[in-house]
């Protein structure tokens, strides 16, 4: 769908889980990713880049990652 580095990914999963022990986390993705989809830009802090263009389906996919790792969180942490 989208190319990206695998780190992202792997971030936006770490986040969700941490979002279990600390709730303003998953708060402020939330938000982050509202802002940039709202902007309609991508950044990638990895590279130390921000690209035009974005897409409900690429907010949605990322949020869905912080998504499975809040679970993640809640499975394992609880």
């Amino acid at each position: 769908m989208w190319s990206r580095h695998p780190v992202y990914r792997v971030a936006h999963v770490i986040l969700g889980l941490w979002s279990v022990k600390f709730p303003w986390i998953l708060v402020f993705v939330v938000l982050y990713q509202l802002g940039q989809y709202i902007y309609d830009v991508r950044v990638f802090p990895f590279e130390g880049r921000i690209e035009p263009g974005n897409s409900i389906e690429h907010t949605a996919l990322k949020l869905t990652e912080v998504g499975l790792g809040y679970l993640l969180g809640l499975l394992v942490l609880h």
